[in-house]
């Protein structure tokens, strides 16, 4: 199981990829007029949610270049890497503000930080995990995470046998002690690996307790406030949306 979040990360990057080449097809047929789409008042704007993915691929791209030495890129170069066109990258960039110099580029470090800024990353995120079972501990030693500032700060299970064990470093506790736990470690994220159908229950538990994320690992839909953000990860769907494409042999999806 140790292998599952890689696994996991390499699909979520497919997915994305896939996105962003259907985006930027979309975006040559709506904007043959211009070269360069412009985002108007981007400090106001946020970007879509197809742009944050992107977001977060031009991020390990730039990281990679960086540690390579290379301090200066270009959109194409991006684009190239990502599958995707420099317009593309230009647009979505567009929402970190004027940061490009035509004829330079970018300089690596700074939009570095300008990406991790926007994404909420350059800070820590405190996180609990819900479900102790064979995906949680492979998550839990996925050093990915700690990298982007995720840090596990407490484990629960509705398990009496469980309860009381220390894995990774962490006491797992009773679901019960949720408030009192999250109050001490202030932790703000949530990861659900629970059996689907306590999913619900157990999201509600952490929102009450003051989560504000929560990263769902189970096929169950979650109906939470509006306030609260919802991520789900299911591999299945992902598995699906891989033989699809595979069984159309390179031949373009339909919109």
């Amino acid at each position: 199981m140790v292998f599952l979040p890689p696994f996991r990360a390499e699909l979520a990057c497919f997915s994305y990829n896939y996105i962003a080449a259907e985006d930027a097809r979309l975006d040559r047929r709506m904007n043959k007029k211009s070269a360069t789409p412009e985002v108007e008042n981007a400090s106001t704007v946020k970007p879509s949610r197809a742009s944050v993915g992107r977001l977060s691929l031009y991020l390990r791209r730039l990281e990679m270049l960086h540690r390579e030495g290379i301090n200066k890129v270009s959109s194409r170069l991006l684009g190239e890497a990502l599958g995707v066109t420099d317009a593309q990258v230009r647009k979505d960039l567009a929402y970190l503000g004027n940061l490009g110099h035509p004829g330079i580029g970018y300089a690596a470090p700074e939009l570095i930080a300008a990406i991790r800024r926007i994404l909420g990353i350059d800070r820590d995120w405190p996180t609990v995990l819900v479900g102790v079972g064979n995906l949680a501990r492979a998550l839990l030693r996925y050093q990915g995470f700690i990298e982007r500032g995720f840090r596990f700060v407490a484990l629960f299970d509705a398990d009496p046998a469980k309860i009381g064990q220390t894995i990774e470093g962490l006491t797992v506790h009773a679901l019960e002690a949720m408030p009192t736990v999250l109050a001490t470690t202030k932790a703000e994220l949530g990861v659900l690996t629970v059996p689907s159908q306590a999913a619900q229950s157990v999201a509600e538990a952490l929102v009450a307790a003051g989560i504000r994320g929560v990263l769902n690992f189970t096929p169950q839909v979650l109906r939470l406030p509006a306030d609260i953000s919802v991520v789900s990860v299911d591999l299945t769907v992902q598995l699906e949306q891989l033989a699809f494409l595979v069984q159309l042999g390179g031949e373009e999806p339909s919109r």
